[in-house]
């Protein structure tokens, strides 16, 4: 782990403790250094909470965009963001991704392509399903939960939930039927842990983000 990921990593995972936020499933964690990490999209405090809550250094493929503002810049770029050059395709993230993994790191996705701020989980996008079956790696689905209240101390109601590692897909041939299929597989094991950690919070009484209102 690089010195300054090391760093940012434990400064947001100090504003995540003194939220209360909590991981659950971290004894799902594999011991592979070279793994796809996916997980439903909220908010930008996502990263945090995912760096936070995996025990090594990830690194994130991220859109030119998120270049553009200072904070963003700052935030991606030290836990180890790739952004992409601006009007890049989608071939051009999975070819980034897959010389992240050749070289052994672990890569994180967000499936759905975007965030939903409602925090309602979004169809997936094929594109970790044919990552993870080209570069034969093992997957780890993550359930995130009011990651944007990142910096209200106290609050108690973010979630970081772990499920088991969907092992390597062993496939030959990577075509459309395995792609929906591994894609489907992958939807509905993230949607389960959103469920469980959505169940959590509501037995507690603990409050969701409120989606902020579209301008």
């Amino acid at each position: 782990m690089k010195p300054f990921y090391r760093f940012v990593r434990g400064l947001m995972g100090c504003f995540l403790q003194l939220a209360g936020a909590r991981i659950l499933g971290k004894e799902n964690i594999p011991e592979d250094d070279s793994l796809i990490i996916i997980s439903n999209h909220i908010s930008y405090g996502d990263p945090p909470a995912v760096s936070w809550a995996y025990p090594k250094q990830i690194t994130y493929i991220a859109k030119e965009a998120f270049a553009r503002n200072f904070f963003t810049r700052w935030l991606f770029g030290a836990l180890g963001a790739v952004f992409l050059e601006k009007d890049n395709s989608d071939m051009a993230a999975m070819r980034t991704a897959m010389k992240q993994l050749k070289e052994g790191h672990a890569i994180a996705i967000y499936p759905e392509g975007k965030r939903n701020l409602d925090q309602q989980l979004g169809a997936f996008k094929q594109g970790a399903a044919f990552i993870a079956a080209r570069c034969k790696v093992r997957v780890l689905p993550m359930a995130l939960i009011n990651t944007g209240d990142l910096f209200c101390l106290g609050k108690r109601n973010i979630i970081v939930n772990i499920g088991e590692p969907i092992p390597v897909c062993q496939a030959e041939r990577v075509d459309s039927a395995l792609l929906q299929e591994l894609t489907e597989d992958y939807q509905k094991r993230v949607e389960a842990l959103l469920e469980e950690a959505k169940n959590i919070l509501k037995q507690e009484g603990r409050p969701m983000r409120r989606c902020p209102k579209k301008k």
